[in-house]
């Protein structure tokens, strides 16, 4: 078969598999990588090379390393102070709130912050008399904003960082995503304070609590089993043993990152290695908290990533999106490459989504002769942009049962946060990082 007709069709079957939610995820990855070789497409090392990625092994480090804050009680202790200290007007508390998933969304990635303030979310709700229909959906859709600030707020970032060195040696900063994700994290929590209200509805805050379906499984698949379940340490209150040495800790990585002084996987590898040596972590519990569903999804879809460059698949989608939108103005072209990210992203992981957009993106960027880190970092906004399904993240589900919402009820407050998000996609970024 021709290798780049296998490609487009293990795209296609992979796309297909994902939507369905009756396949593991794991084993679509998995069996993305075999088809790669079965076909002749790559060889055996190349298909498999996900396993070994750097990229891969960053973020298994950072799974560590948010373990180290949730289980030392550093989250519960700055949930506390939004406990102690909000008030009863719903502005204030979202504001407040957006500002805590923002310190820790930053630093603990996406998923770990959500996991952590989900029940410090519904005693703020209690306490300040807003129902907490009104305060779950804005706190996921906080955190995917507050995901953009830093390297480490979501897996997303660390891909499309490892990407961009590889198509122009240089990757994107530690900070340098705050360059969007602050103005984006100011207009997104604009837009909840001023419409939330309106937007999202007013439930009773004692719903059943339901079993998840084959797709909501799947998608909580994706967050660490002690993540998942964090709620009930969560709520407690004070420090544990290690805290100390887990900001110390943390800090000395924060630091490598930012300055550059080592590749990102190693500056996460010393500090997980750290966390286990002063037994911060414990290795059984280490095991658990690394959620091992995202690191074989990543690992075997970016060998799809690397097909779609080798086999010119990239430049034949490419060729097809500046036949239809020309090659006059960039803008149009990344407008359409972000639209098909923000479509995709609420069905599907946004970290396949930007696995599969991506060749296609630094292809049109190459063929246009601009920038692939302006259709990179544009990638990476629209990836953020899961707002429309509780199936688009696993943040947006964690809330689903708490906030007692419905399928339908997310949508729409996330359409103009996804508006937002595509119109900085498209407009904003082009100033900040040239065409």
């Amino acid at each position: 078969m021709d290798p780049i007709a296998a490609t487009f069709l293990i795209l296609g079957l992979a796309v297909l598999a994902f939507l369905s939610g009756r396949v593991p995820l794991e084993v679509v990855a998995i069996g993305v990588a075999l088809a790669l070789w079965a076909t002749g497409v790559l060889t055996l090392p190349e298909a498999l090379a996900g396993f070994g990625d750097p990229t891969v092994l960053f973020i298994a480090s950072l799974f560590v390393v948010a373990s180290a804050l949730e289980r030392s009680g550093i989250t519960r202790w700055l949930g506390g102070l939004i406990v102690a200290h909000a008030g009863h007007r719903r502005g204030p508390v979202i504001a407040a709130l957006g500002a805590l998933v923002a310190v820790l969304t930053a630093f603990l990635s996406i998923n770990g912050a959500v996991a952590a303030l989900v029940p410090v979310a519904a005693v703020i709700a209690r306490r300040a008399r807003i129902p907490a229909s009104k305060v779950m959906i804005p706190l996921a859709f906080l955190a995917s904003a507050a995901s953009l600030l830093t390297l480490t707020g979501t897996p997303v970032n660390v891909v499309v960082s490892e990407l961009a060195e590889a198509e122009t040696d240089r990757g994107f900063g530690f900070a340098e995503f705050a360059l969007v994700g602050l103005p984006l994290l100011g207009g997104a929590l604009a837009v909840i304070i001023l419409f939330g209200d309106r937007l999202l509805p007013s439930r009773p805050d004692t719903l059943p609590d339901p079993a998840p379906g084959s797709r909501e499984a799947e998608t909580l698949s994706l967050v660490p089993e002690t993540v998942r379940t964090g709620a009930v340490r969560t709520v407690r209150t004070g420090m544990r043993r290690g805290t100390r040495r887990t900001l110390v800790i943390t800090g000395i990585m924060v630091v490598l990152l930012a300055t550059g002084i080592t590749p990102p996987a190693v500056a996460g590898l010393v500090a997980a290695g750290a966390l286990v040596l002063t037994r911060v972590v414990t290795l059984p519990a280490l095991y658990q908290d690394i959620s091992w569903t995202t690191l074989v999804l990543i690992a075997g879809m970016i060998p799809l990533s690397a097909a779609f460059l080798q086999t010119g698949a990239a430049e034949v989608v490419a060729d097809g999106v500046l036949r239809v939108v020309g090659s006059a103005d960039p803008h149009l072209a990344l407008l359409a490459v972000c639209v098909v990210t923000v479509v995709l992203g609420q069905f599907i992981s946004n970290v396949a989504t930007v696995l599969i957009v991506a060749p296609v993106a630094t292809a049109i960027a190459v063929n246009l002769g601009v920038s692939p880190l302006t259709f990179l970092m544009a990638l990476t906004v629209a990836g953020a942009a899961s707002f429309l399904t509780p199936v688009a993240t696993p943040a947006n589900l964690m809330v689903l049962t708490p906030g007692g919402y419905r399928f339908g009820d997310y949508w729409r407050l996330g359409l103009p946060l996804a508006v937002l998000f595509l119109a900085a996609a498209v407009l904003y970024v082009p100033l900040i990082w040239r065409f």
